[in-house]
């Protein structure tokens, strides 16, 4: 009876410790957890790290509704949003995507971008330019 008192306590101690709770969430489950809007895009026009230029402000409204969605099978799909830009474009296109580098890098329509954030709200990715050039878009979770 003893030994079985010690073994249920010993499992009770060993699993405690497995629960879903504490684990954290990889890179790619919180990419494909919904879906995703740029709400901002940063560049470093002159390569000296600090990104100075806010290229979003030029963007038309159009395509500040568009929003990306990554399924868990490695495609994603890019939606238009409510307005579209061209009424005559689809509206939703895909893509395949993959995290690379140890889920530290996004690949997807022949371009690399690195994760510079990733939580379940928000995602940022630095695109490198030649000349030390680069820019930061921010995605906010729908």
């Amino acid at each position: 009876m003893k030994s079985l008192l010690l073994f249920t306590a010993f499992f009770a101690v060993v699993t405690s410790g497995c629960s879903k709770e504490d684990s954290n969430p990889s890179n790619q489950d919180l990419l494909t957890s919904g879906t995703w809007k740029l709400t901002a895009v940063e560049a470093d026009e002159d390569g000296n790290g600090s990104y100075e230029t806010d290229r979003y402000a030029g963007f038309s409204d159009c395509f500040k509704d568009n929003y990306i969605t990554f399924h868990s099978n490695g495609e994603l799909e890019l939606n238009e949003g409510p307005t579209k830009c061209d009424p005559g474009d689809p509206q939703t296109m895909t893509a395949s995507w993959q995290l690379t580098q140890n889920e530290t890098h996004l690949v997807f329509a022949n371009d690399e971008y690195k994760l510079e954030e990733l939580s379940a709200s928000t995602l940022k990715w630095k695109e490198e330019y030649a000349g030390g050039r680069s820019s930061i878009a921010t995605f906010t979770k729908r």
